[in-house]
């Protein structure tokens, strides 16, 4: 297991960084991962950066938007985001951006994330409120994979857009049952 770690922090830290692999591990860490600065991604996660020679990022903030952009490119994920009437470059992402995002009313926000969900659910279903219950396993298993995925917790605003999805699953079965259909 250490070696593939040896080796994915040769393939991403490294190059981002703007050290050598050539450099020895020690220095390469002495240079840049040694614990400096904070980022606070949630209650228990904490990114930590120290800005040593040869490292070219401005704030731990940035050393952790190309980690994961190189991370993502390397897996061929496509970094470019369509909203319809514009599109998110995560290449260039700002945390006032990706804020804004996530707010109330953002692209991401609760309310519109979990219309385009129940949009999504209703059409795969062909609109049968009958089949309600089958809408609502499957979005189940997908937020249980993504809590899997993310280590047996996701944040607070999925939590909040999952609720918001089956209430408005519910609304729209209630639909149903008000007109006799």
């Amino acid at each position: 297991m250490s070696d593939r770690i040896d080796s994915n922090y040769r393939k991403s830290v490294l190059p981002v960084a703007g050290l050598d692999e050539s450099q020895p591990r020690k220095e390469a860490e002495k240079n840049s991962l040694s614990g400096g600065d904070r980022v606070s991604l949630g209650d228990q996660d904490k990114v930590g950066a120290t800005y040593g020679p040869g490292l070219k990022v401005s704030s731990a903030y940035e050393l952790l938007r190309k980690l994961v952009v190189k991370n993502l490119e390397e897996q061929g994920v496509t970094l470019q985001i369509s909203t319809g009437d514009s599109t998110i470059d995560l290449t260039t992402l700002t945390p006032e951006e990706a804020q804004a995002l996530v707010a109330e009313d953002g692209y991401f926000g609760v309310d519109k994330t979990s219309d385009r969900i129940v949009n999504f659910a209703i059409n795969a279903f062909s609109g049968d409120p009958a089949r309600l219950q089958e809408m609502k396993d499957a979005i189940d298993k997908g937020f249980m994979a993504a809590q899997d995925a993310f280590g047996g917790s996701l944040p607070e605003i999925s939590q909040q857009t999952y609720d918001a999805i089956m209430q408005k699953l519910d609304d729209f079965a209630a639909q149903f049952e008000e007109s006799g259909q």
